[in-house]
């Protein structure tokens, strides 16, 4: 009996491709995960945690200046792995899409501004290149 990989290695090089950002700066996708889909555009790590730290502090209304600035600092730090040529080996164990949706298994959009979000590889049960779309109303 064969085992299951932890997770696609094809889809881990497309997401160390977009990591190491010299060709390719994102990459639309539809990822298969549990029952729902999610879809958006692989970004690299680096740029992931650089729009999280930018969100994050901007909604930190009561902090001061100096506060939010360490803050921002803290967070985008942790993309800071991100900002060296990736190796091969390990492929990459996570996924960062920006403008995410979120989709029941049928694609009925879950409502939801398009976010930043961030998965295991290991959690994606199939993938499609290209983004859902919501139907306009109407």
């Amino acid at each position: 009996m064969s085992q299951v990989p932890d997770a696609d290695a094809f889809l881990q090089f497309l997401v160390n491709l977009v990591n190491n950002g010299s060709q390719i700066e994102s990459l639309g996708v539809t990822l298969q995960m549990g029952g729902m889909l999610v879809s958006g555009s692989i970004v690299s790590g680096a740029a992931y945690f650089d729009s999280f730290a930018a969100s994050f502090t901007g909604s930190l209304d009561t902090a001061d200046d100096a506060t939010r600035k360490a803050v921002h600092a803290s967070l985008a730090e942790l993309g800071d792995v991100f900002r060296v040529p990736q190796p091969a080996d390990p492929l990459p164990n996570y996924i960062h899409l920006a403008d995410a949706l979120f989709f029941t298994a049928d694609g009925t959009p879950i409502a939801g501004q398009p976010t930043l979000w961030r998965g295991r590889t290991s959690a994606v049960d199939g993938f499609v290149l290209g983004r859902l779309q919501e139907e306009a109303a109407g």
